[in-house]
């Protein structure tokens, strides 16, 4: 549907303006999936926790995701269906944790924050094979900054929940980073890739 609708409007665009070349309306096409495809994961997801009563929960986990993700990179699926799937336990997985997890030790979350640290400047960003990386050394920067924002902030804040989210959202982030990496992937989904084949 999503792809469908994309092409369409990319279609259309290149019928009324001869100046787009093929390239261009492949681009516009994929910026087309992307937005429609993440509005629509974004619009499904937020309806689900609005009816689990956790959205302060799910707003955060989500800021954290929006603002690691694009810098340090992650595993993809293929599939629309697919994504929509990993999103919705992600989240539900972050939350669930976020409300039943004890504190651990301070330790703990300090050795967590310093081999994150590592594993981010060692590995990221994941090369995309849609997203080719223009300026590695730049993402990688980033990507260590936004780390160490929401580091700042876990020892700041005291409420449990709180911590416990970043912590889970972090920890699945560089996990996605160990795993792209020891899997050795060159292209999105191969992890995910026989799973979802069944599903879709």
């Amino acid at each position: 549907m999503i792809k469908s609708v994309s092409t369409f409007i990319s279609e259309s665009l290149g019928k009324n303006n001869s100046s787009l070349t093929k390239i261009d309306l492949l681009k516009i096409n994929y910026t087309l999936q992307v937005v429609l495809g993440d509005l629509t994961k974004l619009i499904i997801i937020f309806l689900i926790f609005l009816c689990l009563k956790q959205l302060p929960l799910f707003f955060l986990s989500f800021a954290i995701l929006l603002s690691t993700r694009p810098l340090i990179g992650g595993l993809h699926t293929k599939t629309f269906i697919g994504c929509l799937i990993v999103s919705i336990i992600y989240f539900m997985v972050v939350t669930i944790f976020s409300i039943l997890s004890p504190k651990f030790n301070i330790y703990f979350y300090t050795i967590f924050f310093i081999i994150s640290f590592i594993i981010t400047l060692r590995y990221a960003p994941c090369p995309n094979e849609k997203r080719p990386i223009k300026n590695k050394e730049k993402l990688k920067i980033l990507s260590l900054i936004s780390l160490t924002f929401w580091m700042i902030l876990f020892f700041y804040f005291t409420n449990i929940q709180i911590c416990n989210c970043i912590f889970a959202s972090l920890f699945f982030q560089i996990a996605q980073l160990i795993i792209y990496n020891i899997k050795g992937v060159v292209s999105n989904a191969k992890i995910y890739k026989h799973f979802f084949s069944n599903i879709t």
